[in-house]
Parts: structure tokens; C-alpha cells; sequence
């Protein structure tokens, strides 16, 4: 993978798609898996993401894992709360890319 800078609105672009994995079907689905890196990733690499940024989408990806993986599905209790982990995690990152936005605009 390459790091490649992103604007705030390319990185809610991503989140949102991120967001978007959360209503897969459960079970194995590496190619899914590997964009979710991807954006982690760069989401995570960019020089204005905050530490609260890059946990939120640590924890998104950590339950897509779960979610779009062989076998550890099956072990949720449920999917419609691993799903609410996984959109809640991105919302929480978006507030805090446009919280960032915002900031940047009102200082400068």
C-alpha cells in the first residue's frame, strides 16, 4: 500500500464506504477485507488525523473483521449489534474528520 494524501471530504468519501461494509452479508470476504485495510490505512497515515480519528477507524475495521471472516461471525451474540459497532465507529470518526475541518477553517 501507498500513502496518498487525502482531502477531508475524500476521507469522509471513505469513511462512508467503510460505513457501507457494515450491511455485508457475514461470512468470508477477503477482497472486502483488503479495501477495508486500505482505507484504514490511509485514513489513519494522513498528517491531520488525530489520535481520536485513528482508534475510531481501528475499532471499525477490528469488528469488520469479525463480521467478514470465516469463522468468528458465528461467535457474536449478534450481527445487528456488530453492525451498530461498526456504523456507530465510522460516525464517531466523521465527527471527529469534520470537528478537525472546522477547526482548521475558524483558525485560518
Amino acid at each position: 500500500m501507498k500513502l496518498r494524501p487525502l482531502t477531508h471530504i475524500q476521507a469522509r468519501e471513505l469513511l462512508a464506504e467503510l460505513r457501507e461494509m457494515a450491511d455485508l452479508v457475514p461470512g468470508p470476504a477477503p477482497e472486502v477485507l483488503r479495501r477495508a485495510k486500505e482505507i484504514r490505512f490511509q485514513v489513519r497515515g494522513q498528517d491531520w488525523a488525530t489520535p481520536y480519528l485513528a482508534e475510531k477507524v481501528d475499532a471499525a475495521y477490528r469488528d469488520l473483521e469479525v463480521l467478514l471472516s470465516t469463522r468468528r461471525w458465528r461467535e457474536v451474540s449478534s450481527l445487528d449489534t456488530l453492525r451498530h459497532e461498526i456504523k456507530a465507529a465510522c460516525a464517531r470518526a466523521r465527527a471527529g474528520l469534520e470537528r478537525r475541518s472546522r477547526g482548521r477553517l475558524t483558525s485560518a
